[in-house]
């Protein structure tokens, strides 16, 4: 499974867009920027075959929340490291076909997804996958850092740098000469624990790094962080009764 998987991301790696291709200005305040979405997945402890997705629109700049759903989805892929993307593509693009049947008019014009992009051991993680499969611009939001061959700093060292430095906003993650993300301060000093950002599809990485942090009152993005709460609000319901 895991080589048809990684053929199959080849393949899709090579649709791949990497600088931007989008509907509104690039610098800030993005100009023409009004919906932003954020999805995110959670798995409800001791149920093994299904999943929580949320999808959520937020209005761009006040981050208010237009639209927010989340409903459990079967999984049926096992997980296999460096192919989450397969595990939960159905559920993300199930999340996506129900937006545009129930509410079109909030097609977002860029999506956060939680978890990385090309901050990833082949370059395309589910942010990537995402957004070359449903062919919209992406950026991924890791809260952790994914462990990556050659990459010369770690998670431990990055948080170090921030909490030591005010000043600092951004710091770069690189394997074998290349970027692959950034690790990234939100804006306004609301946290110096970085989240590790890269670009999906159609999102170059500096138009990633500055839509996080304007998209961020807390550590998390706020279309990331609702989506987040939405999800593991089902999963925590769903959880069955511990014998204690």
């Amino acid at each position: 499974m895991a080589e048809s998987w990684a053929r199959l991301q080849t393949e899709l790696a090579a649709r791949r867009v990497a600088d931007d291709q989008v509907d509104f200005s690039t610098t800030a305040p993005f100009d023409g920027l009004r919906l932003v979405g954020g999805v995110d997945i959670s798995y409800p402890r001791g149920v093994s075959d299904t999943a929580v997705v949320a999808l959520t629109v937020l209005a761009f700049p006040s981050l208010h929340v237009l639209y927010a759903h989340s409903e459990p989805v079967a999984i049926t892929a096992p997980y296999v490291a460096g192919f989450l993307a397969f595990r939960e593509a159905a559920a993300y693009r199930a999340a996506f076909d129900r937006l545009r049947r129930t509410q079109p008019e909030l097609w977002p014009q860029v999506v956060l997804v939680d978890g990385n992009g090309t901050l990833h051991p082949r370059r395309f993680g589910s942010a990537c996958h995402v957004g070359v499969d449903l062919d919209v611009p992406t950026v991924g939001v890791a809260k952790n850092l994914l462990h990556i061959d050659g990459a010369g700093v770690d998670a431990r060292e990055l948080k170090r740098l921030f909490a030591q430095d005010a000043q600092l906003v951004e710091a770069p993650i690189a394997a074998d000469g290349e970027v692959l993300g950034m690790a990234v301060a939100p804006a306004g000093g609301c946290a110096t624990n970085p989240v590790f950002v890269s670009p999906g599809h159609r999102v170059s990485m500096r138009t990633a790094v500055d839509l996080v942090r304007r998209c961020s009152v807390r550590r998390v993005p706020e279309p990331i962080r609702v989506a987040d709460q939405r999800s593991r609000e089902i999963a925590r319901q769903m959880e069955p009764p511990s014998n204690g």
